[in-house]
């Protein structure tokens, strides 16, 4: 019955339309997610709601210009009581769930709203303005408000997957530990990916500092002073990330027989090194442990005076290890594929690319109807060739 009424109702359709999230609730308009701003000055959501006049079977009519307010008293952005429409504290339950706090006059100069379209608008207006000078991207609209002020990893809300309401999506990532083995070209990369999504713990191992031909390879700018200090690469996109999130624990090691039990207990591991021969004895224990992993890699060389090469990777599971021949692994592979070690910047971001799909897919965020274990992009033709 809700969704007919609304549907039957131009003005309550063109709410839905908008993405506001509009229901019927005991013959009441119900708007929940409307940010507004507490004393606190912090940005949290509540819900208007307003009764209706039922005209035949369909047709829906307002009772007045007022409206309830399940919530705190609004403010302005700098925590002062907005009192130019808060009539009076008044508590109505509607629902369990739904108990009016405040009760709202703004009444027009012609005295009645045309519509429920223009009145309930008036009032998301009025709760959210001193939101949207605090937040720009807070909104009524397709915004995912339930996850807005949870508990994050993150130093600021993620907005972004708020507003595309997928936050049910990237949660399947949340409490994953996972580790970036080399933060070079396209481990940095790796970071700069999984950085923003609400994993809990990202460790970083890499036992290198950072150099001039680094800065024109990763993510972002370093400055020259920054360089001249040369900080190990591992603090240095520690403390760049941490401008956005916690849990980055950085290493500043190789990886080898010694400390390789470091690896224990992450649940996905991204190998970015340019030294297959190091990669044997990692491979070795991430299997023997049951950590999936993606191994990333790309083979280029000058002809002439253009570049041409692949770019790859290998994703391993604990069910499958079918394309593990398609890693390079030893000396011998070091002095081959890895001879002219030429990195380019798109390059790595695209070897990145490759392996964070690979995780997702993994983990169900993006839909794959078939795992593909192994993905090589030829340059030259830009062209992938995958193996299922």
């Amino acid at each position: 019955m809700s969704i007919q009424l609304i549907d039957h109702n131009e003005d309550l359709k063109k709410l839905k339309d908008e993405g506001y999230n509009i229901s019927i609730i005991n013959d009441n308009i119900v708007v929940k997610g409307i940010p507004y701003v507490n004393k606190e000055k912090k940005i949290v959501f509540g819900t208007i709601f307003c009764p209706f006049t039922l005209s035949g079977e369909n047709k829906v009519l307002q009772q007045n210009h007022t409206v309830r307010f399940a919530g705190e008293f609004p403010c302005d952005q700098f925590g002062k009581e907005d009192k130019s429409y808060v009539n009076s504290p008044q508590t109505f339950p509607l629902t369990n769930d739904i108990i009016g706090n405040y009760y709202f006059s703004s009444k027009p100069l012609s005295g009645n709203y045309p519509d429920f379209y223009s009145k309930i608008k008036r009032y998301v207006h009025l709760l959210s303005a001193p939101a949207k000078s605090i937040d720009p991207s807070v909104t009524a609209q397709n915004f995912d408000f339930e996850s807005y002020n949870e508990v994050s990893i993150f130093n600021y809300p993620d907005t972004n997957t708020a507003r595309a309401g997928l936050t049910h999506i990237s949660g399947k990532l949340k409490n994953q530990k996972v580790a970036i083995v080399g933060l070079g070209g396209t481990g940095s990369f790796v970071l700069d990916f999984v950085s923003k999504t609400p994993v809990k713990h990202i460790s970083l191992f890499d036992g290198d500092v950072m150099y001039n031909h680094n800065a024109f390879r990763i993510p972002g700018v370093i400055s020259e002073e920054e360089l001249s200090q040369r900080p190990s690469k591992v603090s240095f996109l520690k403390n760049r990330y941490d401008n956005l999130r916690g849990g980055i624990m950085p290493y500043e090691v190789f990886i080898d027989g010694s400390n390789v039990k470091l690896l224990e207990g992450h649940d996905f591991v991204f190998l970015a090194l340019d030294k297959a021969e190091a990669k044997s004895v990692i491979i070795d224990y991430l299997m023997t442990s049951g950590i999936p992993f993606v191994d990333l890699g790309m083979g280029l060389s000058v002809v002439g005076d253009s570049i041409r090469g692949s770019v790859r990777k290998t994703l391993v599971t604990p069910d499958n290890s079918s394309a593990l021949n398609k890693i390079a692994i030893g000396q011998a592979a070091d002095n081959d594929v890895y001879s002219q070690n030429i990195q380019i910047s798109e390059l790595n971001a695209l070897n990145a690319i490759l392996g964070i799909l690979a995780w997702k897919k993994m983990n169900g965020f993006y839909i794959s109807e078939e795992t593909i274990y192994n993905s090589t992009f030829i340059v030259d033709e830009e062209e992938i060739s995958n193996a299922t």
